[in-house]
């Protein structure tokens, strides 16, 4: 036998063999087959029998059998692999459905009554329960971020989000202006606004949490250091509260994506901030003062103050300082 190069066409080990010997011996019969691969008659006419199913060998009277042409063989069972592996393909991918009847299993203990509260410990541990729970998240994902949000962890965390709005995930993300003294986040916040999340502001409090399809909520036991661990919750009476939450803040909030600064605007904010005459803070910036003045004017419209000063104040309360 020379092995199973055709077992990716389906072919088994014993099938191949009997094949290979009506190739080299045309018009062989039943007990030479039998004998040349070690098996026994009637083994051999049933291993037969799938071959010319198969369109791999032919016979004009049942006894003596020849081997189809290999080239027309192997294009025919690649075809047909190929069509039964497209039919898998669309059965898995039509499984989907099957995901929130699994996810209502793991939600129910032992005793069919749901864990209302768990406790997940360490920074790692609360990244991973995210993208979980927002892998089994049908519809919607509700998020705040107090501040700061941890550069260490934002790759993760873009990756997953990314992920999920490309699947097509509702996301509602609350961020204090606290957490956006970072360019990486402003640019991570972004990034995800253009994707299709929808991303507020605010500068009032704000708790840590995240919310799944509005039935599963993931909160931090300290609320000053996520890195501490989170409880999941989804007790009906706790979830309503953080939800009342949410939409109150949600409802004070404002569009982020739009209202961050330019990197430009931000060194002018700065310099501004530092310096009394405008020439000197062009200065420090390579710029003509008629530009270095248009960018002070554009900031104080944007920030809707009548003064340097009050310019200031504004971009240091929105944290863009």
């Amino acid at each position: 036998m020379d092995g199973n190069t055709l077992a990716p066409l389906g072919v088994s080990a014993g099938e191949e063999a009997v094949y290979r010997m009506t190739l080299r011996s045309p018009g062989i019969g039943i007990a030479a087959i039998a004998q040349g691969c070690g098996i026994d008659e009637e083994t051999a006419v049933a291993v037969l029998g799938r071959l010319r199913n198969l369109g791999m060998v032919a016979t004009a009277d049942r006894l003596t059998f020849n081997g189809a042409d290999p080239a027309s063989v192997v294009d025919r069972l690649a075809r047909s692999r190929i069509q039964g592996l497209q039919g898998e393909i669309r059965r898995v991918a039509s499984s989907r459905h099957l995901v929130e009847s699994l996810a209502e299993d793991r939600r129910t203990g032992t005793w069919g009554q749901l864990t209302e509260l768990e406790r997940v410990e360490g920074l790692d541990q609360v990244l991973a329960c995210v993208d979980e729970l927002s892998y089994f998240a049908r519809e919607e994902r509700l998020t705040t971020h107090p501040g700061p949000i941890l550069t260490g962890a934002l790759d993760a965390v873009r990756s997953s989000d990314l992920k999920y709005l490309h699947r097509g995930l509702r996301m509602r993300t609350i961020v204090h202006t606290g957490a956006l003294g970072s360019p990486e986040v402003g640019r991570f916040l972004s990034e995800l606004s253009e994707q299709g999340a929808q991303v507020r502001g605010t500068t009032g409090p704000l708790e840590r949490m995240v919310v799944f399809d509005r039935r599963t909520a993931l909160v931090a036991t300290d609320p000053a250091d996520i890195t501490r661990g989170a409880l999941i919750v989804r007790q009906p009476g706790l979830l309503s509260h953080l939800l009342a939450q949410f939409e109150s803040r949600w409802a004070r909030s404002f569009g982020v994506a739009d209202d961050l600064p330019s990197e430009t605007e931000h060194l002018v904010l700065r310099v501004m901030a530092g310096v009394d005459k405008d020439e000197t803070g062009a200065r420090r910036l390579g710029m003509s003062v008629r530009t270095y003045r248009g960018h002070v004017a554009a900031l104080m419209r944007r920030l809707g103050t009548q003064s340097r000063f009050r310019t200031a104040l504004a971009a240091r309360e929105r944290n863009w300082l």
